[in-house]
């Protein structure tokens, strides 16, 4: 049976080697293609045809004159892509695989029309998928015609236009604690990560940028002291971790930091070698967000139930909370969008304007001149 070796070359991309033995000859020939794709598609039709490598080209050829199918592009789509970490190819591959592969991925891309589009949505959400996990898969499909689209295989991308099921917006989620109920809970955390969970609230910061953020990132000695948020933790396609970068361009930004955070960083960062982390495990490690979440912030929550808070709140609502004070203090939502890391103020805005008060206060402010006429 033929096989396939993978390498990769300098500049970090792969290429495919097929390896088979000619049926005549018996010394064994090789063929580097670019793609997964053509390297498995060449070893299946080797295989069918008793290694005979003419016999193969022939059927490629063949093949090369039909349109592929929805899975292939997808598939083509996913080994083209040069940005993404393995991890990011990992949840693609694994959306092909569950989602769209055993439902439409044999139809051919140039049949794929609104009217498909629309009951391969409505099977998705009869299987009991999240609105959130249909918008992701179909933005891998559309993305994918896209591609087919610029390679010549159809027209147009059939995707734009869609109708999906409506996701619950950030807000209905996000909880956000008062300075008193916050309090409650720093009542009862462990004391090493009070001042990583006062770090959390205090910059609007995701847990894996906080985790991540180094001593060579923190000047306290500024004007106004800063922390460089440029990195942050994510998974490879072996669910390792390692630093890559943040979730997006934007979220590469310096923070100011108020005094009394800088009190708590102090002895955290001097005389300390730049590469270190800023926050650690007791044994130097990376805090690892199940075992805080376990370990610290369960206990604390409770704690705090116990003597008051009525809410329980997720780590992730700190950076809500953040952004709650800072609305309630009149900072700009421009200003806020940097700080976040948003790539532009619409996201926060769709977030979180419901907690202006300017906006709040101008609505009930026309509505009260409107009414005014009919009212006397």
């Amino acid at each position: 049976m033929a096989s396939i070796r993978k390498r990769i070359k300098k500049d970090g991309t792969a290429s495919y080697m097929v390896l088979w033995r000619d049926p005549k000859s018996r010394e064994q020939q090789g063929l580097t293609v670019a793609t997964l794709v053509e390297a498995e598609t060449l070893k299946r039709l080797l295989d069918a045809n008793g290694q005979s490598f003419e016999i193969a080209q022939h059927a490629i050829l063949a093949n090369a004159k039909r349109t592929p199918t929805i899975a292939e592009v997808i598939q083509e789509h996913i080994d083209l892509l040069v940005r993404p970490s393995s991890g990011t190819i990992k949840t693609y591959q694994t959306m092909l695989d569950l989602h769209v592969r055993n439902v439409i991925g044999h139809v051919p891309a140039d049949k794929l029309d609104y009217r498909l589009l629309a009951h391969w949505v409505k099977s998705m959400m009869a299987k009991g998928l999240a609105p959130k996990t249909v918008h992701n898969v179909h933005g891998l499909i559309s993305a994918a015609m896209n591609t087919a689209e610029m390679l010549g295989y159809i027209p147009r991308n059939p995707c734009r236009g869609v109708q999906l099921p409506p996701i619950e917006k950030a807000e209905d989620e996000a909880m956000f604690l008062t300075h008193a109920e916050f309090s409650l809970i720093m009542e009862g955390m462990g004391e090493r990560y009070k001042a990583f969970t006062n770090f959390l609230v205090m910059t609007g910061t995701r847990f894996g940028e906080a985790t991540a953020l180094t001593v060579a990132d923190v000047d306290l000695l500024s004007k106004p002291p800063t922390a460089r948020i440029n990195k942050a933790w994510k998974r490879d396609g072996q669910s390792k971790f390692y630093v890559g970068a943040t979730k997006t361009g934007a979220g590469k930004r310096t923070i100011g930091l108020n005094p009394a955070l800088v009190e708590l960083l102090i002895p955290l960062v001097a005389s300390r070698p730049g590469k270190e982390l800023v926050f650690t495990t007791p044994k130097g490690g990376r805090i690892i967000h199940k075992l805080y979440w376990h370990h610290y912030w369960v206990p604390a929550v409770r704690t705090a139930q116990a003597i008051g808070l009525t809410k329980s709140p997720r780590i992730h609502d700190l950076r809500h909370t953040h952004v709650s004070w800072l609305i309630q203090d009149g900072v700009p939502l421009f200003t806020i969008s940097r700080r976040l890391g948003h790539a532009s103020t619409r996201t926060t805005e769709q977030v979180y304007g419901h907690l202006m008060p300017e906006a709040l206060q101008a609505g009930a402010d026309a509505t009260e001149r409107s009414v005014t006429a009919f009212l006397r």
